[in-house]
């Protein structure tokens, strides 16, 4: 058809036409010879970004990683590409690369999905929309009518529909037949509910009118090992590429490993290392360190590689590292390392964010021996010497309450001072006001510096009251800024510990200055963190110690839950045992002493040895003043 119009305008070339046998607008617009481009050429040639580092016309130079996944979908017998890349490593604008140029080149109907409604909106609004607007070969397929370009759809003059779906509305992946589909942040979706198939199958069906014409592109950051794109890498996948820098010094082609990434090895701080830039990439031929300025010049020499590569393949996964972003410092992976050595939470957004691979949970039954393995020659009552604060987890019952006393050093390796069972709260005051711990080889005491206080409980016997009721007077009378109430989060939380306000000023709705607070509380994080703190080993940060009185009585508490999967492969923890008291005040100790939980403990060490500076310096001064000072609780 378009030879057809070529040889028709070409043989009127010189001729004088009437009106009315004139091309139309959009007739020379469907007639209009189709550019010969791949998506990395069209893009390059006609892209506008409007949001990023680096707005204005497309430069495939700022990311030449991008360019294969791109022109993939420029080959016919793909029919799905799988990219499971790091954040920020320009996933998305392939994406959008590839639905700009079906606009121009290949209209069709198209379906881009998102997590949620709200993300949905936000993702057009502020950044697809204005992308239309910007590009002039988009923006002149835009329709005149405003009806026809909201938030949520998208009508083109030449034929084309581009409609926004998210993966919690079964009714919106259902609504009719596409061509185009993309899956953005796959990892993101919630599982299916009801009778409702999940939202990837939802979605998939709807591109079935077009079984040799489709196109599916799905995108997102591991999570879990379940999760939608890592089984799409495993499952769909009929080719897996990775890039493989070229080194500008030797010219080996090679894939960049983590643990090729090194800094030097008395250096710690993950600060230092960040700040410095000390993280270098050491060729795995010519040993030749890479900064990061020759790491974007290996990058832009490379090229993406499959081990096993099969003829025509339907889908192809394309997996990247966060390090072959130019922007991503080497130095910023190193520190996000050394941070996740000191914490299982930081060591997952370690291996999902950078890494880009799904973080796989694993759980070690544990007996009372090996818990008992962790005791030491300290007897009960006897606080370290290294040790710079107490806290205690106190658990309510209905009659009585358990409870545990942690020493903590500055690190945040804990020993466990005394755990037991107290029948009034008048004895709970006893215990965080009046007991002093001796300190090992010394006439000093310390105190209890912070408690944590279960608040649930139901009703009291012979009483008007609930027991919430009653633990929420008493800590307004009694806690005296030393215990505070908390209680276990109903849902998983981003952070460990969040603040909830209960007292508050009637109709302003402000805080009431020193009222109840609530510390809320992921209790299933913390018990993840307590069994991986038995799991360290000396010279490490976050050993978990036991006193030497420690018994059966502790063991069978501290293992009364157990963690298991459910029917959708997701880990909870599950209580196998009627009394649980004791881990849960290891939990309510642990969270005291919690770097989310401010002042954090770390904070109460910077200033201790800040105070120890000063009196090193100040030669009048007695040189255990600092130090009596926190232990005998005068904060």
């Amino acid at each position: 058809m378009q030879q057809a119009a070529i040889d028709i305008r070409n043989s009127f070339e010189g001729i004088s036409l009437p009106p009315e046998f004139e091309f139309t607008e959009a007739e020379r617009r469907v007639f209009k010879p189709k550019e010969n481009l791949t998506v990395s050429q069209w893009a390059d040639k006609h892209r506008v970004v409007t949001k990023g580092p680096f707005p204005g016309p497309w430069s495939n130079a700022a990311a030449p990683y991008l360019i294969e996944p791109m022109d993939c979908w420029n080959l016919p017998w793909i029919r799905k590409i799988i990219l499971r890349f790091a954040p920020q490593t320009g996933k998305t604008q392939v994406a959008f690369n590839c639905l700009c140029f079906s606009i121009d080149q290949d209209p069709d109907t198209a379906m881009y999905v998102m997590p949620d409604e709200k993300t949905s909106r936000r993702i057009s609004r502020r950044q697809i929309l204005p992308m239309l607007k910007a590009s002039p070969r988009t923006a002149e397929m835009l329709s005149p009518r405003s009806v026809d370009t909201t938030m949520l759809s998208v009508r083109f003059r030449n034929g084309m529909d581009l409609m926004m779906a998210w993966a919690t509305s079964a009714s919106e992946l259902a609504s009719e037949s596409v061509r185009y589909l993309f899956f953005d942040e796959t990892d993101k979706y919630p599982d299916a509910s009801g009778d409702e198939a999940d939202p990837i199958s939802l979605g998939e069906i709807r591109t079935t009118a077009y079984p040799h014409t489709k196109k599916i592109l799905y995108f997102s950051t591991p999570n879990r090992e379940e999760g939608v794109i890592t089984r799409a890498v495993k499952e769909e996948a009929d080719e897996i590429r990775e890039y493989h820098a070229k080194c500008p010094i030797c010219g080996s082609l090679q894939k960049m490993e983590f643990d090729s990434i090194a800094w030097p090895a008395k250096i710690r701080d993950p600060r230092i290392v960040q700040r410095r830039k000390l993280a270098k990439y050491a060729c795995c031929n010519c040993k030749m360190e890479w900064d990061d300025y020759l790491r974007d010049k290996a990058v832009s020499m490379g090229k993406w590689v499959c081990e096993k590569p099969v003829g025509r393949p339907a889908a192809v996964a394309f997996l990247l590292p966060s390090w072959y972003s130019q922007f991503v410092s080497l130095s910023d992976v190193a520190a996000k390392f050394l941070r996740g050595l000191d914490d299982p939470k930081s060591m997952k957004v370690f291996v999902t964010q950078h890494k880009a691979e799904p973080w796989v949970e694993t759980f070690e039954s544990k007996n009372d021996s090996l818990i008992l393995e962790h005791k030491t020659d300290l007897p009960p009552l006897v606080v370290p010497k290294s040790a710079i604060a107490l806290t205690c987890g106190i658990d309510v019952q209905k009659k009585g309450c358990w409870f545990a006393v942690r020493a903590w050093e500055p690190d945040l390796t804990s020993h466990l001072i005394q755990y037991g069972y107290l029948s009034t709260l008048d004895d709970v005051e006893i215990l965080v006001f009046q007991t002093r711990y001796t300190i090992e080889n010394s006439t000093e005491t310390m105190g209890i510096w912070r408690a944590a206080m279960d608040t649930g409980g139901g009703r009291v016997e012979g009483s008007e009251w609930s027991r919430t009721e009653e633990i929420y007077q008493w800590i307004r009378k009694n806690g005296r800024g030393y215990v505070f109430g908390i209680k276990g989060a109903s849902r998983v939380q981003l952070k460990r510990v969040n603040v909830k306000v209960i007292d508050k000023m009637p109709r302003r709705n402000r805080p009431i200055p020193g009222g109840l607070e609530l510390r809320i509380l992921d209790t299933a994080q913390f018990k993840d963190l307590l069994h991986w703190r038995l799991t360290r080993k000396e010279n490490e940060s976050q050993r978990f110690y036991l006193h030497s009185g420690t018994g059966l009585d502790y063991t069978r508490q501290f293992l009364s839950e157990q963690k298991r999967r459910d029917r959708r492969r997701r880990w909870y923890w599950k209580q196998t045992s009627s009394e649980n008291h004791l881990l849960d005040c290891e939990v309510y100790a642990a969270a005291c002493a919690d770097s989310e939980w401010l002042p954090s403990l770390s904070m109460l060490a910077a200033s201790m040895a800040r105070e120890d500076t000063g009196n090193q310096n100040n030669r009048s001064a007695p040189p255990v003043v600092a130090r009596s000072k926190w232990i005998t609780g005068a904060l």
